[in-house]
């Protein structure tokens, strides 16, 4: 039996995903509902660029690929000092420095969430620490990092707005043979899903407004983690599971595991 899956993402970045599932009898597709952009004043970015490159930090902190393709582009070829450890909140996060910066993680939690990493990281004391972000990070990370004794360093490297959008700060054509959707035609797809992936608390937040909290019978729904699975709580949304693996097999694992479990 064939399954039919909508992933919340964008399509470039949800292909390998889309892969894997394809691979599990699962036909997705995809639809992109927020979009990351550059602040329209990027004049304290450029200046935390600077400081990076003159190695005026001891740790750098990554919690999402966004904030990777933002600093990449800072930087425009320039290394950054083999001082400089990095903290990454996940392994596409991870992966995702490899490929731009060059820099490989110091520190990986665990738990691949911003609670994780204040349970298990602790930069040395007098540490001096650059942390850019998401404008919907939540706190929980800068007040972890605000109990221990390092001075920390943040910025707003995008923002998060409603998809699509001018600006973006990482906008790929979606690969070859793999379908991706308008987000006002999401609620008039949900009648043929089994499945919906959701990515990010942000995108649990907007497919309400776009398509209700109310879900057909048979659509079950998959959280890439725990802080998504709040926000859809938050929203009224069911979830029907957690991945314990954000990465494309492990989605897709917990996608079958899901859609075979009896209802």
């Amino acid at each position: 039996m064939g399954y039919e899956a909508l992933i919340l993402r964008d399509a470039a970045r949800a292909a390998a995903t889309v892969r894997e599932f394809n691979q599990l009898g699962i036909t997705s597709r995809c639809a992109q509902l927020i979009a990351a952009i550059w602040p329209k004043d990027t004049a304290e970015l450029e200046a935390l660029g600077r400081r990076l490159s003159a190695g005026e930090f001891d740790w750098l902190v990554l919690t999402s690929a966004n904030t990777v393709h933002v600093l990449a582009q800072l930087l425009e070829g320039r290394k950054l000092p083999e001082r400089l450890r990095l903290a990454v909140v996940g392994a596409k996060t991870a992966q995702t420095a490899r490929e731009l910066l060059g820099i490989e993680p110091d520190f990986t939690p665990q738990v691949q969430s911003a609670a994780g990493m204040v349970e298990k990281w602790r930069p040395e004391a007098g540490s001096t620490i650059c942390y850019p972000h998401g404008d919907l990070a939540s706190g929980t990370l800068a007040q972890g990092l605000a109990r221990l004794p390092v001075t920390v360093c943040e910025a707003i490297a995008y923002y998060t707005v409603n998809a699509p959008a001018l600006g973006e700060v990482d906008k790929q054509p979606a690969p070859q043979g793999i379908e991706s959707i308008a987000p006002e035609a999401v609620k008039d797809l949900l009648g043929e899903l089994d499945l919906v992936l959701f990515t990010a608390p942000s995108i649990a937040r907007r497919f309400v407004q776009l398509a209700g909290s109310s879900l057909p019978g048979r659509c079950r729904t998959l959280a890439i983690g725990r802080p998504t699975a709040a926000a859809m709580k938050a929203a009224g949304l069911p979830v029907h599971a957690v991945a314990q693996d954000p990465g494309p097999k492990g989605l897709a694992a917990a996608a079958a595991a899901l859609l075979h479990a009896p209802n």
